[in-house]
């Protein structure tokens, strides 16, 4: 496994490594956190961070080897 990579499983692609598809810098994901899910799993950001209010600093902060 490589945590550089989109898919932890290139046949599986609802299973995504979400530090490599967050495009906001107040989001930090550790390596090898990932997110399953039935849609698009490059789609975390929009569909999972829905109270994040930048103007008053909010950060968002998920560990290591997370699975959400």
């Amino acid at each position: 496994m490589n945590a550089n990579e989109l898919y932890p499983n290139k046949n599986l692609k609802n299973i995504c490594y979400i530090n490599n598809v967050i495009k906001n810098p107040n989001i930090i994901i550790g390596d090898y956190t990932y997110y399953n899910c039935e849609k698009n799993a490059e789609d975390f950001e929009k569909d999972c961070v829905l109270y994040h209010y930048e103007e008053f600093g909010d950060k968002l902060m998920i560990g290591k080897f997370c699975s959400i």
